[in-house]
């Protein structure tokens, strides 16, 4: 059982969003930001499951009931370079009223869920009980201010996350910086990441994938993208220093003590686009 550690706890709730990652029925990903909050917190500040809730129709509901496996990734609202990522297992019990989205709701926004119209409250409560946890942080120094509201979400200064799922069929979500592809489709994007990451192994045997992304200024406001990514092993980082004047203050990638000197351009071509608070 691991745990998200004490310095990282304060990611498990309002006013951060966790970008859940549940398995289709095809073996391909599905990723969507939800309200969540801790749910067992030891003592020393560790938390060792999270809970979110949600509606029984929707698409990740009917695959938790068939695929309990999942994976949640979060960054930081006031810093997007501190993130986690949690890989577990769901636990799903049936909810009846509303007074669980009601109390997570008030703590992002202050006041009981506002979206409940005619509904019962049927749904589920889902316990997300902790296998793996990864951890990031670090100041980059200069970035840029947040993005203005109703800003392009495929383009930078925006961050997405990536799902993909393992040759175990467990699903993984990690965040990057990405782009609009050029001279592909309209809703194609692409990013850079080193040939030894998780997510190129992946999607070098699967490579279905799923790409969610909130808007900084209005987290109310994202969209998800399912569809499949192509792979090209390039020499360098041209993408990587091309997209950094795009999030940092910076020319280039600054030179550091990663291996650079090869890399992978992931394009993903969106075959399925739903948005959100559009």
């Amino acid at each position: 059982m691991a745990v998200v550690p004490p310095n990282f706890a304060d990611l498990c709730g309002a006013p951060h969003f966790a970008h859940v990652v549940t398995v289709n029925r095809d073996g391909s990903p599905q990723s969507s930001p939800v309200w969540f909050r801790p749910e067992q917190v030891n003592s020393d500040g560790s938390v060792e499951s999270v809970y979110f809730s949600t509606g029984k129709r929707f698409r990740k509901s009917l695959n938790m009931l068939r695929e309990p496996r999942v994976a949640i990734s979060v960054h930081d609202a006031n810093n997007p370079y501190r993130m986690i990522e949690i890989v577990g297992t769901a636990s799903l019990e049936a909810r009846s009223d509303w007074e669980d989205v009601d109390e997570i709701s008030r703590s992002y926004i202050g006041r009981d869920y506002p979206g409940k119209g005619e509904g019962s409250g049927d749904g589920w409560g889902v316990t997300v009980n902790i296998e793996r946890v990864v951890t990031l942080d670090f100041s980059p120094g200069d970035v840029l201010d947040p993005p203005q509201p109703g800003t392009d979400l495929l383009n930078p200064p925006h961050f997405a996350h990536v799902a993909t799922v393992s040759s175990t069929g467990q699903p993984r979500s990690s965040v990057v910086w990405h782009r609009r592809a050029a001279g592909r489709g309209d809703d194609d994007i692409e990013f850079w990441t080193s040939p030894t990451t998780l997510k190129v192994s992946h999607l070098r045997r699967n490579p279905a994938v799923a790409v969610s992304i909130h808007d900084e200024a209005n987290p109310y406001r994202y969209t998800e993208l399912r569809g499949r990514a192509t792979l090209t092993e390039v020499l360098g980082h041209q993408l990587l220093d091309e997209l950094t004047p795009l999030y940092w203050k910076q020319d280039r990638y600054p030179e550091g003590d990663d291996d650079l000197s090869e890399g992978v351009v992931v394009q993903i071509e969106t075959r399925h686009r739903v948005f959100y608070g559009e």
